[in-house]
């Protein structure tokens, strides 16, 4: 059996995907992995092809000899992946299986166009069928998979969660086999190229050192209305869906990293919410990190399980950096997202809290959601005054709201009539794509954390919201959107060249 496993993600981390790869190769199996960034990235275009003919005359004749072919997607990626399968399938007679968060929310529209879709975690039902493949058996009835037959679609069940995390293998990093797009075509992933994408990676780009990305545990606590994670929390019946791999695994990991990645100069832990781990956890984690893996380290935070104690133990193991999603500062806004009980005082506590250590740390980011469709200026503006808060120094990052399938935000915008055209509304849409306004302007200028708290409290209050914000004013703002955009991309460029 020959396995080729495709992901048209920016970044090469692909945790899943990795992951799967080498519990592939465990039992014996042979894979290949292929990376093809998505040509615009985050800045999603609608209507327009991701990938050149040519590009994908190459896919085809890596895949010419897979027994087996799946891609990973969210729905920001679904227009690439729609393309890499019609083109797989026009020219090679492979079953193509589609796995990851979109398949997993929505498996019909998925088997349009692939033969097989993964609901949920992989790794086991992906081995089944590899299995079962190999061995000339029927995978009709594999659980996980929901399967096109003779026009008809068999819904397999889902199988329980896995709870032990450690059973599985650390990600391929090997490179054996790994292929990558990169200057007008699919070459070899070297370690120089490896090297150079996680470069690329935004949080090293920021710290000015390349990090290694990985994940300690799957899952999320909250129950946030705008996340994927509840909807597939959900999906298993809300139970068991939090698990953690163990602390000697991870460090298993990390040092094989430090052997065979030199280069690596931090390491980015990208839980939804690292700091959920119990105390006893986070403290068992901490003396192993410092005595068998001493590299700086970065990770996510929630407001509400942020502490003293936590924070002490992670600083003193060697935690540089925290991102911590805020969200809003309305009080209706936060319950809108289910998240009533992160009230502003309780994220201003940790905020007091992370900013005791800003001497040993560089700034934090905090995470802010914009363009909520049941937002209006005043739950902006109570934002704007919480930012007006926040002790320097920081960073802000403002991210438009995607309203995904499969989120409580999502039923209720369709519910509510304000969703009218999908793809352009949420499969075309990216995070980067703000509403040019005012109030958005600000969030914009206080994402480096150095705008003035006062002037910022000035600039919200009567007139200037009332002036400023007004309906007249908008095409100004539109353009002015246009003209930062355009000169961000041009750093960005040059920033590439030097």
């Amino acid at each position: 059996m020959n396995v080729t496993l495709i992901s048209p993600y920016p970044d090469i981390t692909a945790f899943g995907l990795r992951t799967i790869s080498a519990y592939l190769k465990q039992h014996g199996y042979k894979t290949q992995i292929i990376f093809l960034p998505d040509p615009y990235g985050d800045d999603l275009m609608y209507g327009v092809k991701r990938y050149e003919d040519y590009i994908l005359d190459e896919l085809v004749a890596l895949c010419s000899k897979s027994d087996l072919i799946g891609i990973t997607l969210m729905t920001n990626f679904f227009d690439g992946a729609v393309q890499i399968t019609q083109k797989l399938k026009s020219r090679l007679n492979v079953p193509v299986v589609w796995g990851g968060v979109h398949p997993t929310i929505r498996p019909e529209e998925s088997l349009r166009y692939a033969d097989i879709v993964c609901i949920g975690d992989g790794e086991d039902a992906m081995l089944e069928l590899v299995n079962k493949t190999a061995n000339g058996e029927d995978y009709a009835n594999t659980a996980n998979l929901w399967i096109k037959s003779n026009g008809n679609i068999i819904r397999n069940p889902l199988r329980p969660l896995t709870q032990d995390l450690d059973i599985y293998p650390i990600p391929d990093y090997s490179g054996e086999d790994h292929h990558i797009m990169f200057e007008g075509h699919i070459r070899p992933l070297t370690p120089e190229l490896t090297k150079l994408f996680l470069e690329r990676g935004t949080v090293s780009v920021y710290l000015k050192k390349i990090g290694y990305q990985t994940m300690t545990g799957r899952g999320c606590p909250h129950k946030c209305t705008y996340c994927i994670n509840d909807a597939l929390k959900s999906l298993y019946g809300g139970r068991g869906y939090l698990r953690w791999r163990s602390t000697s695994k991870v460090i298993e990991e990390l040092l094989w990293v430090k052997k065979n990645m030199p280069y690596i100069g931090f390491i980015w832990i990208s839980d939804d919410a690292f700091f959920a781990r119990s105390q006893e956890a986070i403290e068992e984690f901490c003396k192993e990190y410092k005595e068998k893996i001493s590299l700086p380290f970065s990770c996510l935070a929630s407001p509400l399980t942020v502490t003293e104690e936590k924070m002490a133990a992670l600083i003193d193991a060697g935690l540089i950096y925290i991102q911590m999603g805020i969200q809003t500062g309305s009080r209706r806004i936060q319950e809108l997202f289910n998240r009533k009980s992160m009230s502003n005082d309780r994220i201003m506590k940790a905020i007091k809290i992370i900013n005791k250590y800003s001497d040993k740390m560089f700034p934090p980011s905090y995470d802010f959601i914009l363009d909520v469709p049941y937002e209006e200026d005043k739950d902006v503006i109570e934002s704007l005054k919480l930012i007006a808060q926040i002790p320097k120094p920081f960073r802000l990052q403002p991210f438009a709201l995607v309203l995904y399938p499969g989120t409580k935000l999502h039923e209720m915008a369709k519910r509510d009539g304000l969703i009218i055209d999908e793809v352009r509304q949420i499969y075309a849409k990216s995070y980067t794509m703000r509403e040019p306004n005012y109030l958005n302007f600000l969030i914009i200028l206080s994402r480096g954390g150095k705008f003035p708290g006062r002037l910022l409290k000035l600039l919200v209050s009567y007139p200037f919201v009332d002036i400023l914000n007004s309906k007249p004013l908008k095409p100004f703002f539109k353009i002015l959107f246009i003209s930062m955009k355009s000169i961000y991309k041009l750093f960005k460029r040059l920033a590439g060249k030097a």
